[in-house]
Order: C-alpha cells, then sequence, then structure tokens
C-alpha cells in the first residue's frame, strides 16, 4: 500500500467516526444538563482537566517513543523496534500505576477548586477516582498504538478505538434517558476502554508476531528527549485546559457549563481538523529519514490549504455560533458573542498551526522549540489571570488565542524553517498576510449579513449555516485561486489517482 493511500485511509478511520462521536456527544451533552445538571456537567469537565494536569507525569513520552521509532522501522531493524516497544511497555505500565496513585492523593482536594460546591465532599472524591480510572487504563497499551502508527496502518487502531467509542456514547445516552447515576457511567467507561484496548493489543500481536513487546533486552533511548518534551506536555496542559480550572474557581461550576456547551462543538472541530495532520505526521516522519527534498513544498501547499479551511470554516461559525447553542439547549445555556468569537479564534490558530506542527513532530525538533512552550504558559497564564476579572470567559479563552498565535504559530514556524528546510521564515509569514486579510474582510461582511437574518428553529438554523458555509467557502476558493494558492487542489487528485507524495 503506497503512503498517500495509507494517509487516506487514516485520515478516514480517523475522521468518520469522530464525526459520528461528535454528532452523539452534541446530544450527550444537552443530555447531561437535562437528566444530571448543569452542576453535573461543569464537573464532568473538571475532573477531565485536571485529570489531564495528573498525566503530567507522562512528560509526553509518547511523542518520544514514536519519534525514536521512525529510523529502525525505515531500515527494517525488527529486533531494534522490539527492544524500543518492550521498553515504552515497561515505562508506560510504571506511568499508568503513578497516575493513579497521583489521582488519589488529588481525589481529595478537587473540592477546593469549585465555588460554591453543591456537591457533597465524598461524592466528588469518588466519581473522580472513578474517572481516573477510566483514564489510566489507556496507558498500558500506548505501545501498541505507536506501532500501528509507525507502520502506518493507524487505521487499524482508528477503527478498533473509535468504535468503543461510538459504543462508548449510545451507552451514556441510553444510561442517561434511563436514570443511571454518574458514578455508574463512569465506571461503564472503564470497562468499555479495557476491552477496546484488549483488542487492539490482540490485532497487534497477529500482524507482528517477529516484534516482541515483552522482550527481555529493553531499550530506554527515548528517555533523551524527555527533558525538552516536558516543556511541550506542560504548555499542552496549560494551553488546553488551564481555562477550566480558572473559570471554575473564579466564577464558579454554572460558568463551566456555559464554557462546555461552546467548548463542546470546538473541541469537536479540533478533534477532526487534527486529525488531518495526525494522519499523515508517520509518513512525513518516515520520509524525512531519507529524503527532504520535496518537503517545503508539501509544507506550504499544507499551508494555504488550512487557510483556506480555517476560512470557509471559521467565518460562517462565528456568526452561527450563538444561534445553535440558543435553539439547542433552549435557552438553557446563556450565549455570548464575545464567547463564540474567542472560541472561533482559537479554533482558527489551532487549523492554521498544523503544517508547523506536524513537522515539529516529525522532525523531533522538541529541543529547538522549547522556548515556544515557555513563550506560551507564560503569555497563557498572565493573560488568562489578568482578562477574567474584566470580561469574564471571554478574558480567559482571548487570552488562549493570543499565546497560541504567538508561540505555537510564530515560534515554531520560525524553528522549522530553520532547522528542517534551512530557509529564512520571512517568506512563510509575508505570504500569510493576505490569508489574515482575506479573514478578517471575510468575517465582517458575513457579520453584516447575519444581521439580515431571523432564525428561530433548528432546521431553519442548519439550512442557513450549511448553505452559507458552501457559499463562503466557494467564494474564499475564487479568492484563493486569483492569488494563485490553491495548488493543494492538484495534491488531492494525485491522492485520488493513488500516486505517490
Amino acid at each position: 500500500m503506497n503512503k498517500t493511500k495509507k494517509t487516506v485511509l487514516n485520515l478516514v478511520t480517523d475522521v468518520i467516526p469522530l464525526i459520528i462521536i461528535s454528532l452523539l456527544g452534541i446530544f450527550k451533552v444537552k443530555l447531561f444538563i437535562q437528566y444530571l445538571g448543569n452542576e453535573t456537567m461543569g464537573l464532568y469537565n473538571l475532573f477531565s482537566n485536571i485529570m489531564i494536569y495528573v498525566s503530567l507525569v507522562d512528560g509526553g513520552i509518547a511523542s518520544a517513543v514514536l519519534f525514536s521509532l521512525y529510523k529502525p522501522n525505515a531500515n527494517g531493524d525488527t529486533k531494534k523496534l522490539s527492544e524500543l516497544l518492550s521498553g515504552a511497555l515497561t515505562v508506560f505500565s510504571k506511568i499508568g500505576m503513578i497516575v493513579f496513585g497521583i489521582a488519589f492523593i488529588v481525589s481529595f482536594f478537587v473540592i477546593f477548586f469549585i465555588k460554591n460546591c453543591a456537591f457533597d465532599y465524598w461524592y466528588i472524591v469518588l466519581t473522580f477516582l472513578l474517572f481516573s480510572l477510566s483514564n489510566v487504563i489507556a496507558y498500558f497499551f500506548v505501545p501498541y498504538q505507536e506501532l500501528l502508527q509507525v507502520k502506518e496502518k493507524k487505521y487499524i487502531y482508528n477503527v478498533i478505538g473509535q468504535s468503543g467509542q461510538i459504543v462508548l456514547s449510545i451507552l451514556e445516552i441510553i444510561m442517561l434517558i434511563t436514570g443511571f447515576k454518574f458514578g455508574y457511567i463512569l465506571l461503564m467507561h472503564s470497562l468499555v476502554k479495557l476491552v477496546a484496548n484488549l483488542i487492539v493489543s490482540y490485532v497487534c500481536k497477529k500482524m507482528y508476531p517477529e516484534i516482541n513487546l515483552r522482550n527481555k533486552n529493553k531499550d530506554f533511548s527515548f528517555k533523551k528527549y524527555l527533558n525538552s518534551l516536558i516543556f511541550h506536555k506542560i504548555n499542552g496542559l496549560i494551553s488546553s485546559n488551564i481555562d477550566t480550572i480558572i473559570i471554575s474557581s473564579m466564577i464558579g461550576l454554572a460558568s463551566v457549563a456555559i464554557y462546555s456547551a461552546y467548548s463542546y462543538i470546538i473541541t469537536m472541530m479540533k478533534n477532526i481538523l487534527g486529525k488531518l495532520s495526525s494522519s499523515m505526521t508517520a509518513i512525513v516522519g518516515n520520509s524525512l529519514v531519507h529524503n527532504k527534498e520535496r518537503m517545503y513544498e508539501i509544507y506550504m501547499e499544507f499551508n494555504s490549504m488550512l487557510f483556506y479551511v480555517a476560512i470557509s470554516i471559521c467565518v460562517p461559525l462565528i456568526i452561527a455560533f450563538d444561534g445553535f447553542i440558543d435553539i439547542f439547549y433552549e435557552g438553557a445555556i446563556k450565549t455570548d458573542f464575545l464567547i463564540a468569537l474567542s472560541f472561533t479564534l482559537i479554533l482558527f490558530v489551532f487549523i492554521v498551526k498544523q503544517s508547523t506542527i506536524m513537522f515539529v513532530n516529525a522532525g523531533g525538533l522538541y529541543k529547538e522549540t522549547k522556548h515556544c512552550a515557555i513563550v506560551d504558559t507564560c503569555i497563557n497564564l498572565t493573560l488568562s489571570l489578568t482578562l477574567v476579572h474584566l470580561i469574564g470567559i471571554s478574558g480567559v479563552l482571548f487570552a488562549t488565542a493570543i499565546a497560541v498565535f504567538v508561540a505555537e504559530y510564530t515560534l515554531k514556524a520560525i524553528a522549522v524553517h530553520k532547522h528542517i528546510f534551512q530557509k529564512s521564515s520571512r517568506h512563510y509569514f509575508m505570504r500569510n498576510i493576505k490569508f489574515f486579510i482575506i479573514f478578517i474582510l471575510d468575517l465582517l461582511l458575513g457579520i453584516y449579513l447575519h444581521n439580515q437574518f431571523d432564525i428561530n428553529n433548528l432546521g431553519k438554523w442548519f439550512i442557513y449555516f450549511i448553505s452559507y458555509t458552501i457559499i463562503n467557502g466557494s467564494i474564499v476558493l475564487i479568492i484563493f485561486r486569483i492569488f494563485g494558492e490553491t495548488k493543494f487542489i492538484g495534491r488531492f487528485k494525485m491522492l485520488i489517482g493513488r500516486k505517490k507524495i
């Protein structure tokens, strides 16, 4: 199977199930609020964010393991792969036990992150431990996922893992409707995730019997990347997960529920679009081992495509976001245009930075981009703690958007140009200015046109949103073609024709 076919297969098996999971999730959020209340929904999201901080102990080691696998895989060195994956299995098993131990201790202090808590102390302790258990299970199976990814067969993991998530979402909806309590729902999460991961490990053993993850000779050389990766791990946690903790502790769980209603949709979009780069990372990593010649051309094509996607999606989303929240949640969630704008700006920056992030990960530029993580963390924390007092939830979100733009989009792009392409990044940034101008003008026009419509039911909203997105995307594509920025279309034709990258 050639590389482009693998890319498409990885992407399709990632995205289609994720869309199904995300659509189920939108209804799940509504049912959570309807049957368990805003406070429980806020508690669930707070647990998610706290648990992610607890997982800081892994130090981003999964990225280090994957990068260390590229060379022996490209060289067909099965012995080295077995030793590295065996070492990884040992490390991740220990990490899983340590993470749960830390979660056990943290469970007694979760209540202190909640302003005016309405729940019993021991209820919070127990439900947090159940939530932690469902998250810890995955650590014991990470090397199997890494093996499939470096073999460019991530689609196998996608089919099994995403199927498990679909089953989990359906069971969760059924349990909510039939009156199950929060704790039983969390216990179900653990059972479904355990079964899905056991299936993945079984498939890996059948497909690659020559690779022994129980090898007595264990290679831990991937640990040399951890000193640099820990900065990225900390930054990733703060960038993506500090918002809920700040809002919960300074405003309250009810505001977390408002944040969650918007966040779920944005997270859904980020997950779907993020699969585009994750599906290609291993392929780019393997290619960089032998050949860097055509990578810059692909990098720039990918950059143009991402700006096109970002503008085409984010402009309609900004102007239609509040309408959907109002209609779907039937007034249970208080809407705010600033929240919609700030959340969508985060999505916009997330999309346009993906070409750079893909090459940072594929090229193993963890040490070279360590300063980016530090800058991101400092900006995010400083602005979040300042702006939350001035404009509430929106302030925290604007802080995140600014931090990601400076550190992830700007500084990492400079690092990629310097260390991978050995080029100046000036051309890259100058070329992108026109994309930002198109985005701003398109948004202003969209806001003006939106004010001319009155949308008061979900059917009208979908017709309006889909129609506007298609029309907007078509117009933006024409503008991109005028500027000569549609070479990525040719790349898609190559994918359809199954030609090599």
